[in-house]
């Protein structure tokens, strides 16, 4: 090819100028061309998925190049640098291919397509993908299953749960309480409501965390109260009741306590130990003499089988449950003679009658 090319050039010049300055022109041509296509050429090194190669190319962007490779790109792999980059020689090229990820939320599943390298930028940079399905995470909020941190793989399925965190504030009620007072004008066991009570309000604002709508945490935060409850009174008896017991008329005596006792009698027209005289008076209050740790002096008592009775006078045979009733005579004191199982009813004490 040269020796062709060398005889051409002498046969040229043996033909005179004319032809000496076509070939001129010609040579001039073939080595602008030259020179051209040797700039264009360029080596360079792609890496696709982290695996490179050498690759040749006259190209001058990276898209072109891409392109002049084969190798088609989507809108959602990654291209370092950018494909409208210029190419020189010996300059690299990333290729980071999208892969397709299956997203499980609560109530759908969907898929995105991504080329970034952990979980949580799949998540962020995909956003977009999921709002159009329906569905978006919340950076920092949403709980994600594997962790964020974890490299993304092909196909690979991540858990999101939709975490919501409210305010939530609550009408809340204040229970009031029942205070109780003593009054011994009721009798024992029985009540009644001096004044009623009326519960409280308050406003109690809670944060509530919802997991995928589900109420999982609830925290208070603070409260307010808006009423304050008013304390019921209510009025507890102490009075002991009264009782009644029948008399041989028939009669129904209220008394306040009942005895079983001892009984003898006595006679006599000496003045008793509180001063007063002795008497029997079937009709009316007799004279008894008592132990006045058991019946206080000054009590109004019915013996039964003797009648109503001033607990007035004591003696030296008289201790504990044993009473002396009076009489008249000697042949009454012989004709009660000494009993036993006497029931003896206290109707007042000193002072009430």
């Amino acid at each position: 090819m040269v020796e062709k090319f060398k005889t051409f050039i002498k046969r040229s010049f043996s033909n005179g100028p004319k032809a000496k300055i076509v070939i001129l022109a010609t040579a001039f041509v073939v080595a602008v061309a030259a020179t051209t296509v040797a700039t264009m050429r360029k080596t360079v090194k792609i890496s696709i998925d982290g695996e490179e190669e050498t690759f040749i190319t006259y190209k001058g962007t990276v898209k072109d190049v891409l392109q002049d490779k084969g190798l088609e790109i989507s809108d959602h792999d990654k291209v370092q640098p950018s494909l409208e980059s210029k190419i020189n020689e010996d300059d690299q090229i990333e290729v980071k291919k999208a892969v397709p990820i299956n997203v499980k939320f609560a109530k759908k599943d969907v898929k995105i397509i991504s080329a970034e390298e952990t979980v949580e930028e799949a998540l962020i940079v995909g956003n977009d993908q999921l709002k159009e399905q329906g569905v978006e995470y919340v950076k920092g909020v949403d709980e994600v299953e594997p962790k964020l941190d974890t490299p993304v793989k092909e196909n690979m399925n991540v858990d999101v749960t939709k975490v919501e965190i409210k305010n939530v504030t609550e009408s809340k009620k204040i229970p009031y309480d029942t205070i109780t007072k003593k009054d011994s004008s009721l009798e024992k066991g029985k009540k009644k409501v001096e004044s009623d009570g009326k519960h409280g309000e308050q406003e109690v604002t809670y944060q509530v965390v919802y997991r995928d709508g589900e109420e999982a945490e609830k925290k208070e935060v603070s409260s307010k109260v808006i009423a304050t409850p008013v304390n019921a009174v209510v009025v507890q008896g102490t009075k002991n009741p009264v009782q009644y017991v029948p008399n041989r008329g028939g009669e129904s005596i209220a008394y306040k306590k009942h005895l079983v006792v001892e009984s003898t009698a006595y006679t006599g027209h000496n003045n008793t130990a509180t001063g007063i005289k002795p008497v029997y008076n079937p009709g009316g209050v007799s004279t008894i003499a008592v132990d006045p740790r058991v019946i206080p002096l000054g009590s109004l008592v019915y013996v039964e089988g003797y009648g109503y009775a001033r607990a007035a006078d004591t003696g030296g045979a008289i201790k504990g449950n044993i009473i002396d009733v009076f009489f008249n005579s000697e042949s009454k004191c012989t004709s009660w003679g000494r009993k036993y199982g006497v029931d003896v009813y206290i109707v007042s004490y000193p002072g009430e009658w």
